[in-house]
This record gives C-alpha cells, structure tokens and sequence, in this order.
C-alpha cells in the first residue's frame, strides 16, 4: 500500500530513545527536551522555542498567552485544519474566516485587508501543505495596525519564504510534529522573538509542582500540563537532524510529479513561485470537474494508492456553519476538486512514477464516463 505521508523512522531514533529508557529520564525533566528546543529555535532562526504537547495544545494556549478577551477577532483562512477553528473558538475567540487567493492554498491578503476591525487582535496565516503564506504584506498590515500576527506553521517546517524560513516572520508561531515532516508521535513548539511572550507560554503549560502559586514568581493564573515528554522530543530532536534530508526528498518527489502530471489535461497543480520553498508535506492534486472524486478514490484503492479529499473549509464545517452563507469561491473551489496522495519521504522514485502514471491513466478513464 502507499499511504498518505507514512514517517520515516530510523537508527537514530531509536539510539536518543534507549538513551532516554537507560537513563531513567522519560518526563518533561528530561535532557533532550532542552536540546530539541535550541536546535530548533537555530534552525528557525528566531531567540526562542518552547515545546508542548500538539500544535493544537499550542493554539488553545494561544489566547491566554497573548491576554486576550472572549469576542476578540481572529482573522484566519476557511481553508485550515478543524482543529486550528476548534482550539481558536474553544479559547473564546471570534473567528473570521476569508478565502484564499485563486490557485493558491494561503490566505489572500487583499481579504484580510477588507475584514479587519477595531476588534481584530490576531490575523493568523496557515501555511498549508507547506506552501508559504504572503507573509511580507501580511507583516505590514499587522505592524501597521498593531495587530499580533501568529504563523501556523503545522505543515510547513523547514518551508522558505524569500529565503528565510516560515515561524521566523510572526509575533507567535505555531509547529506541529503529529506525522508531519518532523514526526515524534506527538508533540508542538511555538517559536517568538519576545522573550516575554515566550516565558509567558512556559508557564501557561507548565503547573508549578506545588500548590502555592508564590513559588512561580507570583504567577496565579491556571495552567494545565501541556508538556513534551522527553521521549518525544529524543524522537523529535532525530527527526529534525534529518529534517533537510527529507525535504530534499520532498522536492524530488514532487518534481517526477509535477513533470507527469502537467502532461495530463485531467489533472492540474499548484506551482510554487520562485521565491518559495515547499516542502510539500502533502502533495495535492486538482481533478477535472468531470470525474467523480468519491469514485476516483476507490478506484485509486484498488491499487494500493491511499488518497484522501482535501480540506472542508472550515466556513462550510457543521460547528461553524452560520445562517448567513459566507462566499469563498477559491477555497470552496480547493475543497471540492481536491485529493491528497501519497507524498511520504519512504517512497521510491519507481513508486512515484506508478503511482503518477496510475493517477493519470484513471483521470483519463474516468472523464470520459
């Protein structure tokens, strides 16, 4: 079978987790915890990074950190991830969503510009399959109106913008390494240049160990243990070591894919720009209007290639569906016509031609019926 994103997990993991077994060390207390966040933070290229439990573990915190208040504004794109909308909403958050730009998977700033209100407190960019958001206009809007700007960077580590890598450009920013190209099971980081906001998230997920809050420096608020183990991070701290390697492979692979596929009039793209670098942690195609995307994944399964719909905009999702329809044509556009293939970093160049060639060949059966 060839899965969506299947990790690769190597010798190395397996060396820093005996390391951390042997040495009795399986907590947050643990060493590799420390070492994954420097080395992070250096490969970012920002002052700080704190880890925690998920990327979601890290938007839920998100408010709190920022001493934000129920009803303020958050700007986001429709086309994200469910959980960046329920973690957002569950904090008390007023989320806006806006569409996307035309054959773009990131938020269009042009909308961002036209929804932002004295309540706006957050404008919050996915970069997502790790394609990069606009991110130069959409630091000058938030510098120009004082507005925090939070990158979701999830599904983009190691993704370039200009040259400089994405969770580098925002006020607070969000990682996940859930299966994505870090894969330590479970796991998150933030990553800030303010040291008070990164101290701040510290001990937002960190209860003290006793039950007085004066030990904390006087820090009297409530904090639940949103932590990394540091089994995770031994496995997380492997991962990133070869996170440059397995970016390479990213781009190879879609390379092969974007030289079969532009061949085909059934199946279309998404090209980065040249100022871009995508790590490609999905590879997503666009089916012509004519093929049954239900039964085109059945088909595909037949053959051992797992595929999976893209996204649902989130303005479409039952928990945020309001009366009043919004319009988000780009993203609803993605949302229909979109399918996720195998793109994992365990793929061999003869898989990525059969599973292309397979693609191709079926489009083609299918758009005729």
């Amino acid at each position: 079978m060839y899965y969506l994103d299947e990790p690769y997990v190597g010798k190395k993991e397996k060396k820093y987790l005996n390391q951390c077994v042997t040495s009795g060390w399986i907590s947050s207390q643990g060493p590799f915890v420390k070492k994954f966040e420097k080395k992070f933070a250096s490969y970012i290229g920002v002052k700080y990074a704190i880890s925690c439990a998920s990327g979601t573990a890290a938007l839920a915190l998100l408010f709190k950190t920022l001493k934000l208040k129920k009803g303020d504004e958050v700007i986001m794109p429709a086309l994200t991830f469910s959980a960046d909308g329920f973690a957002l909403l569950q904090s008390g958050a007023k989320l806006i969503f806006v569409d996307c730009f035309p054959n773009s998977f990131c938020v269009d700033t042009n909308a961002v510009i036209k929804k932002i209100t004295k309540k706006t407190k957050i404008i919050c960019p996915t970069h997502l399959y790790g394609f990069p958001a606009d991110l130069d206009n959409l630091k000058k809007i938030c510098k120009k109106k004082k507005i925090y700007l939070v990158e979701d960077c999830s599904q983009a580590s190691g993704t370039k913008y200009k040259g400089k890598k994405v969770g580098s450009f925002g006020d607070f920013n969000i990682h996940s390494f859930h299966n994505k190209l870090i894969a330590s099971g479970e796991g998150g980081m933030i990553t800030t240049n303010n040291k008070k906001l990164a101290k701040r998230f510290e001990y937002l997920k960190n209860p003290p160990s006793v039950n007085r809050p004066e030990e904390m420096d006087g820090f009297k608020e409530i904090s639940l243990n949103q932590r990394l183990s540091n089994l995770h991070a031994a496995v997380g701290l492997a991962q990133l070591e070869r996170l440059e390697n397995n970016i390479r492979k990213k781009n190879a692979m879609a390379k092969i894919y974007n030289d079969i596929f532009k061949k085909s009039k059934f199946i279309d793209f998404i090209k980065p720009k040249k100022t871009e670098r995508v790590v490609y942690w999905r590879y997503t195609i666009f089916l012509d209007k004519k093929i049954n995307r239900k039964k085109f994944i059945k088909i595909l399964k037949r053959s051992g290639i797992i595929t999976r719909e893209t996204y649902l905009p989130l303005h479409l999702h039952p928990i945020f569906k309001k009366k009043k329809k919004l319009n988000l044509p780009n993203c609803e556009e993605i949302g229909k016509y979109g399918l996720d293939i195998p793109s994992g970093v365990n793929l061999k160049k003869k898989n990525i031609i059969f599973i292309a060639n397979k693609i191709v060949e079926e489009a083609k059966k299918l758009s005729k019926k």
